[in-house]
């Protein structure tokens, strides 16, 4: 089982709050040592420069040796000597058992847990200053045992405030998760309270997220009741002609009849199956098979041509405007979504009504208006004009004809080259479909 959030926010608050505990102890430690050495340094500087003034040459490597006078403050327990003549002969020594080598270089180093500070005088001899260091360790040992239980202390505050902090910064986290958890239960209302959750989380986002979800989920859900009643219907009528024809002997002319009925069910079954997935090859996402330069003037008066003899069943009158536009496309897809919106006006128009067509470019936009005269529609089914399955009452009824997918392929076409196409409706005075695509460039 993978940790919790809450468990590896924990862990890395702590670590980096013991580094930096870590790191200000040590910090500390070294500037007081590096303190004490300052001072062991000055009380060297003082001592050999006392020692050097003290040491005058008495002839040819011989010299005089009075020692200064020393003071509690010159620790004198604690600090010891050695001077050597420019020959390298030992002059003096503070402890006769030491046992110091003579310096090669001046200056002041640390060594064999010793401070040592070297110099050599006018007349060329050689003073060592030293001091051991035990002590001064020994000294800096309960600071850095006092800081390390001061840093102790501080890592478990931090653990039990990290603790507390971290669970509230999750309990926007829990409120989403719940609100997730909700919807999966199968409370689709489920929203994240906007109020209870810091503005950094995005509820609103969220829920405006889970709105959209919610919405396809119920579109999804239509869709398929939709398409289950759409297919029903012709199902039933080939089923019931079936068992009549089989039921028992039949003439020709009544076996002719009933399988013209199947014939005419399995068609219009057949309408909506390759419809839907005209829909959902629009939907997918893939790119166009063919992506020519499109003359909408020609694909314009080509599908109206096509559907002349439909709009002469009903006496309607088709006017078309155009102007020289192209755009880059799929032909065929094209004409196929120009089609749906000329059929549709010729469809759900009035006998001896009138269908107009227009096509101008716009800018850099290419667009196609078809009106007609028919009943119109409801402003309330506006919005849903382009919903699969979608038919308003007093315009689109099923007698009418078709699925009520057209509409929705159309828009799937037309959103797929890059454009997009409007519905103006007002009851009693018709209805005009506007598709706008961009113009390919002269």
């Amino acid at each position: 089982m993978r940790e919790s959030l809450r468990g590896r926010l924990l862990f890395w608050y702590s670590v980096i709050v013991a580094m930096i505990v870590i790191a200000f102890g040590a910090g500390v430690s070294y500037l007081a040592w590096r303190a004490r050495l300052a001072d062991i340094d000055a009380a060297l500087r003082d001592r050999a420069s006392a020692l050097a003034a003290a040491l005058h040459p008495a002839g040819a490597n011989s010299f005089d040796l009075v020692l200064p006078p020393t003071t509690a403050a010159d620790e004198p327990d604690s600090l010891y000597h050695v001077l050597w003549d420019a020959s390298g002969e030992p002059i003096d020594r503070s402890d006769p058992d030491l046992t110091v080598p003579r310096p090669v270089e001046t200056g002041t180093a640390t060594r064999d847990g010793r401070r040592e500070l070297a110099l050599i005088t006018d007349s060329g001899a050689t003073v060592l200053v030293g001091r051991d260091l035990t002590r001064v360790r020994a000294e800096l040992w309960p600071l850095a045992g006092a800081i390390a239980a001061a840093g102790a202390a501080a890592v478990a505050l931090s653990l039990v405030g990290g603790w507390w902090l971290v669970g509230r910064a999750m309990h926007p986290i829990a409120r989403i998760s719940g609100t997730a958890q909700a919807m999966v239960d199968g409370d689709f209302a489920a929203r994240v309270p906007v109020d209870d959750v810091e503005t950094e989380f995005g509820p609103r986002a969220l829920n405006e997220a889970f709105d959209r979800l919610h919405a396809s989920l119920l579109r999804q859900r239509r869709f398929t009741a939709d398409a289950s009643h759409e297919l029903r219907t012709p199902l039933a009528t080939i089923s019931t002609e079936m068992q009549w024809a089989l039921s028992r002997e039949r003439s020709p002319a009544e076996l002719r009849t009933s399988l013209e009925a199947t014939a005419r069910a399995a068609g219009r079954m057949q309408g909506v199956v390759v419809r839907l997935l005209g829909l959902a090859r629009e939907e997918s996402g893939e790119p166009l098979d063919a992506a020519v330069s499109v003359d909408l003037d020609a694909l314009v008066r080509g599908a109206a041509a096509d559907l002349t003899p439909l709009a002469a069943q009903r006496r309607l009158e088709v006017a078309i405007e155009t102007q020289p536009v192209s755009v880059v496309g799929d032909p065929e897809r094209l004409r196929e979504a120009v089609t749906h919106l000329v059929t549709n006006a010729i469809r759900y128009n009035v006998d001896a009504g009138r269908v107009q067509i227009r096509l101008r470019r716009a800018g850099e936009r290419a667009e196609i208006a078809v009106s007609d005269t028919g009943a119109g529609i409801a402003a309330a089914d506006l919005p849903r004009v382009f919903e699969p399955f979608f038919r308003s009452d007093a315009a689109r009824s099923r007698d009418a004809g078709g699925a009520g997918l057209g509409l929705a392929v159309t828009r799937a076409i037309v959103r797929r080259h890059g454009g997009d196409v409007t519905c103006a409706s007002e009851l009693g005075r018709g209805t005009t479909m506007t598709v706008t695509l961009p113009a390919a460039q002269t």
